[in-house]
C-alpha cells in the first residue's frame, strides 16, 4: 500500500501529493491494524520506518521527474536549434552556390573586355610612341600591365570555378609520374632560369583526372621556385607513400617557408601572405589545388616554418569511390 500510493502520487502529482499519500497511508495502516489513530506513537517502529522510507522514495521520484522535465525541455531546445542550424546551412549553401555561379559568369564575361582593353592599349603605345611624353607612355604601360594582371586573375578564377563545380573526368589508371613530367616540361624555362634542382621518386598510378592533377603539381612546383631563398638555389623533392586506402603525395622545398599561423589561410581564395610587388600571382593557385584534390576525394595541407622550407601534402584514394 505504501509503495503503490507513494509511487502513483509522486509520479503523477509531484512531491506534495506524494507526501500526502504517505501520511494517509500511515493513518490507514494504524486504523486498520491498531484500530486507533492515537496509537501512532514512537513505539510503532515499523510504521515509522515505512513512512520514512516512503518519504524518501517520494523525494527521489520527484527529483527524477524534475530532471526528466528539464531533459525533455533541453531536448526540445536542442531539436529547435538543430533545425535552425540546418535551415541556415541550407540557406548558406544556396547563397554560396549562387555566388559561385555569379563568379563563374562574371569571370567568363570579363575575358573579352579585358582582352580588348589590353589590345587597344598596346596598339596605342605603338602608334603614339613618338607623340606621347614620358608620363603619357608610363600611363599607357600601367594600363597594359593592369589589363594583363586582370586577365590573369579572371583566368585563374575561371579555372577555380570549373575545378570546384564540374565533376572531374576520372580515368581508372592515371600515371602520376607522367603527370609530373608534363608539369615539369611546361615550366622547363623557369627551372633553368632559377637553377632549381627537382627530384622525383617513383610515383603510383591512380584513378584520377590527369589534366587537373597536372594543374596541382604545376602550382606546387611553381610556388616552390617562386618563393625561394635568395641565398640558395631551389631544391624540390616529389615523393609518394602508400597509406591505408590512399596515397600520400608530398612536394618538399627549401624556400622561404610559411609562418605556421598561416598554413591554413594560404589555401583561401585570393589569400596572399605577400604583396603583388614582392611576388607575382593571383592568389588563386592553392585554392585551385584544394578544389581539385577535394574533387578527387582527398585532402591537402602544408607543414612549414619560416626560413626552413615547406612541404605540401595531398592524398588521393587508391580506388575510385563508388557512385551512390
Amino acid at each position: 500500500m505504501f509503495a503503490l500510493a507513494v509511487t502513483l502520487a509522486a509520479a503523477r502529482g509531484g512531491l506534495g501529493p506524494g507526501l500526502v499519500a504517505t501520511a494517509l497511508s500511515i493513518l490507514c495502516i494504524e486504523f486498520l491494524f491498531a484500530h486507533a489513530i492515537v496509537s501512532l506513537v514512537p513505539g510503532q517502529s515499523n510504521v515509522w520506518f515505512f513512512g520514512g522510507f516512503s518519504v524518501f522514495i517520494t523525494v527521489i521520484i520527484h527529483n527524477f521527474r524534475r530532471q526528466n522535465e528539464k531533459l525533455a525541455r533541453a531536448k526540445e531546445l536542442l531539436e529547435a536549434a538543430n533545425k535552425e542550424i540546418e535551415q541556415r546551412s541550407k540557406s548558406l549553401i544556396q547563397s554560396n552556390e549562387e555566388l559561385e555561379r555569379y563568379a563563374y559568369a562574371l569571370s567568363h564575361d570579363l575575358k573579352n573586355p579585358l582582352r580588348t582593353i589590353g589590345l587597344f592599349a598596346e596598339r596605342l603605345a605603338g602608334t603614339a610612341a613618338g607623340k606621347l611624353d614620358d608620363d603619357g607612355l608610363k600611363t599607357v604601360r600601367f594600363i597594359i600591365n593592369g589589363a594583363h594582371q586582370a586577365q590573369d586573375m579572371v583566368q585563374s578564377l575561371l579555372a577555380y570555378s570549373v575545378a570546384a563545380h564540374e565533376a572531374a573526368s576520372i580515368e581508372a589508371a592515371t600515371s602520376l609520374g607522367t603527370v609530373v613530367a608534363d608539369a615539369l616540361e611546361e615550366i622547363q624555362l623557369l627551372v633553368q632560369e632559377s637553377g632549381a634542382s627537382i627530384t622525383v621518386e617513383p610515383l603510383p598510378t591512380v584513378p584520377a583526372d590527369g589534366e587537373r592533377l597536372r594543374q596541382v603539381f604545376l602550382n606546387l612546383l611553381t610556388n616552390a621556385i617562386k618563393y625561394r631563398c635568395a641565398e640558395r638555389s631551389p631544391e624540390i623533392h616529389v615523393a609518394a607513400r602508400n597509406m591505408p586506402g590512399e596515397w600520400l603525395i608530398s612536394v618538399r622545398d627549401n624556400g622561404i617557408g610559411i609562418d605556421p599561423r598561416y598554413t591554413e589561410q594560404v589555401f583561401g581564395l585570393f589569400k596572399r601572405l605577400h604583396s603583388a610587388s614582392e611576388y607575382e600571382g593571383s592568389g588563386v593557385g592553392l585554392a585551385l589545388c584544394r578544389a581539385i584534390v577535394q574533387r578527387h576525394g582527398g585532402r591537402i595541407w602544408v607543414e612549414s616554418e619560416l626560413g626552413c622550407g615547406s612541404t605540401f601534402y595531398f592524398t588521393l584514394p587508391i580506388q575510385q569511390a563508388k557512385k551512390s
